[in-house]
């Protein structure tokens, strides 16, 4: 057998594919576990935090010019809250069901925005442990209790709290979604 003898600087031929191979593995392995740390892209987290913000937008403008929306207890405000937390609700199951295995970084500050009296958001006991997605859609959920609270609160939604406590909702709907596309493959 020729190829038995051959030696590349005195080591053989078989050891050399082997670290060959061992090199060839390792950045894959190292790839794929880096690839499980985040969870993969989902678009139905796109899609539904898409649509959310659209009702949200359509719910705040109604509200903002007068529309029914306004008053806490008219159909319409308790269809958009009850639709809200429900999405929401669901995507946050979704989430920790696929949850990445690193945890977002910032996850400590959860505890403090869900104490708040605006709160109606219950963490889970391992909040510690929720990924940036879960993270997001708990911060999206706190938003949306905070527009309620100003809602409930007087039992009309005025102008500026729509403006204000909507516009920090919407803006917490889109970080959201930035979460969720930033490992969205490139088509």
């Amino acid at each position: 057998m020729i190829g038995s003898d051959l030696s590349v600087m005195g080591a053989p031929m078989a050891t050399i594919w082997a670290g060959a191979r061992l090199g060839l593995l390792l950045p894959i392995a190292l790839f794929s576990a880096c690839a499980s740390l985040v969870a993969p892209y989902d678009a139905t987290f796109d899609q539904s935090l898409n649509k959310l913000s659209e009702e949200t937008a359509r719910f705040l403008a109604a509200a903002e010019s007068g529309g029914s929306e306004r008053s806490f207890a008219s159909e319409e405000t308790v269809a958009y809250y009850a639709t809200t937390y429900n999405v929401l609700d669901r995507l946050i199951e979704r989430a920790r069901l696929t949850r990445g295995s690193v945890p977002c970084a910032t996850d400590r500050e959860l505890a403090a925005f869900a104490g708040q009296p605006t709160s109606r958001t219950s963490l889970p006991e391992d909040y510690l442990k929720l990924d940036c997605r879960e993270f997001q859609l708990y911060g999206v959920r706190l938003y949306a209790n905070q527009l309620e609270y100003a809602h409930q609160t007087g039992g009309v939604l005025n102008r500026p709290e729509a403006k204000a406590q909507g516009g920090t909702l919407q803006a917490a709907i889109m970080a959201a979604i930035l979460t969720f596309v930033a490992n969205k493959p490139v088509s």
